[in-house]
């Protein structure tokens, strides 16, 4: 049953993220990195937008040289460097994690659908894939586009659904 609050609700990019940090820490996952973080949420950002039509985080995807990436994101894991993230991000001034309720199923399904898909893909292969021909990421940067716009993004989940 999906909630009525949820329709058409984008999530704070922190949450979304720190919702992908808590499984992770869950299946106490060695190798879930920023660039690899960065990349499930692009790709949960996209099985949401396919899905449901809607964007799931309420930032846009930056077209950087390894791929998508949410840059505020970026700053907050960069210390991890290319090793495990191992603490959730939280806002200035406020030291609480948050993460996405549980009771947002829609938002569950593609997070689903994109842990199941990629996290056993290793980070570089993850941004390499980000660089297909036709990505939402080699469209948006062909067009000299400094952020990947949220139709790209759905157009391509929704085309990679019906394969």
């Amino acid at each position: 049953m999906t909630s009525k609050d949820e329709i058409g609700r984008m999530f704070d990019a922190r949450h979304v993220l720190n919702s992908l940090l808590q499984r992770s820490f869950r299946e106490t996952r060695t190798d879930f990195s920023p660039m690899k973080a960065q990349k499930i949420l692009f790709y949960t950002h996209g099985w949401h937008l396919a899905t449901t039509g809607k964007p799931a985080i309420d930032r846009p995807f930056a077209v950087w040289p390894y791929g998508p990436v949410v840059p505020d994101l970026y700053n907050a894991l960069k210390q991890y460097g290319s090793g495990p993230i191992l603490d959730y991000v939280t806002a200035p001034g406020d030291d609480r994690p948050y993460v996405v309720n549980p009771d947002f199923h829609q938002f569950y399904q593609a997070l689903d659908i994109a842990w199941e898909k990629y996290i056993g893909i290793p980070a570089v292969n993850l941004s390499a894939m980000t660089h297909e021909p036709d990505s939402p990421w080699d469209r948006a940067k062909r067009a000299s586009l400094p952020f990947i716009p949220n139709e790209m993004i759905r157009d391509y989940f929704v085309r990679a659904a019906e394969q």
